[in-house]
C-alpha cells in the first residue's frame, strides 16, 4: 500500500497581544456599522474596513463603489483588481494590508458613484484614526487626493497626487505615509500604469 504522508501541523497560535487586537478590531467593525455621522451617505451602504491580524501595512483609498457595498468590503471592484494585481507583482497580497477608504459609505450622485464632501471625509477620519491606532501599521499608502486629504487636510501642499505619487509625504500618527495615484485612474488613463507600479514599488522598498 502506498504510504500517505502525514499532514504537517500548522501553527495557528496567536499571541495574547494579537488576541487583544482581534477583539478590538471586531468591536470597531461593530461600532462603525452603527455610525450616523453622514446622513447623505449612510443609506447608500457601507464597505466595512478589511483587516487581517497579520497585516503589516494600511492602504487608504477614496470611497466604496456598488460592488464594495454589496459585498461589504473595500477594493474588490475594477480598481481593487488593479491594486491587487499591482501588489502581487511585488510579492505582496491583500492580507498584508488593512484596507479603508476616506469614507466608508458610498457617495451616490444620480445613481452613480459620487465624490465625498470635505465634511464627510473629516467625519470618517475619526474611524480611520481608530483603525490605525489598533492595527498599528508599519506604513501607510494613501491612494489618491481624497486619501491624502483624509490624513493631512487642507494644510497639505503636495502639488497634487500626480506630483507626489511614489513619494514620502509625511508622518501621520508617527507612521510614514507614501502617496500613490488611485488605481481607478488607470481605468481611464492607462498611461498612468508605469507611475502606479513605480509608486507601489517605492512604497514596498521604503
Amino acid at each position: 500500500m502506498p504510504v500517505i504522508p502525514k499532514k504537517k501541523k500548522v501553527n495557528l497560535e496567536i499571541s495574547p497581544q494579537e488576541k487583544r487586537r482581534i477583539i478590538r478590531l471586531k468591536i470597531l467593525d461593530e461600532y462603525i456599522q452603527k455610525c450616523k455621522k453622514c446622513p447623505r451617505l449612510r443609506s447608500n451602504g457601507m464597505a466595512i474596513p478589511y483587516w487581517n491580524i497579520k497585516s503589516r501595512y494600511l492602504a487608504l483609498a477614496e470611497a466604496p463603489g456598488k460592488e464594495e457595498v454589496e459585498q461589504k468590503t473595500p477594493l474588490i471592484g475594477p480598481a481593487g483588481d488593479i491594486f491587487i494585481k499591482g501588489i502581487r507583482k511585488l510579492g505582496l497580497k491583500r492580507e498584508d494590508f488593512v484596507l479603508l477608504n476616506s469614507v466608508q459609505c458610498r457617495p451616490v450622485v444620480g445613481g452613480r458613484n459620487g465624490k465625498p464632501t470635505c465634511d464627510e471625509i473629516i467625519n470618517c477620519r475619526f474611524w480611520i484614526n481608530k483603525y490605525i491606532k489598533v492595527s498599528k501599521p508599519e506604513k501607510i499608502l494613501a491612494m489618491g487626493n481624497y486619501a491624502v486629504y483624509s490624513l493631512f487636510g487642507t494644510g497639505n501642499s503636495l502639488g497634487g497626487i500626480m506630483a507626489s505619487s511614489g513619494k514620502f509625504i509625511g508622518d501621520y500618527k508617527n507612521i510614514p505615509v507614501y502617496a500613490c495615484i488611485h488605481p481607478a485612474s488607470l481605468l481611464y488613463h492607462n498611461d498612468n500604469l508605469t507611475l502606479f507600479r513605480k509608486s507601489l514599488n517605492k512604497f514596498k522598498e521604503a
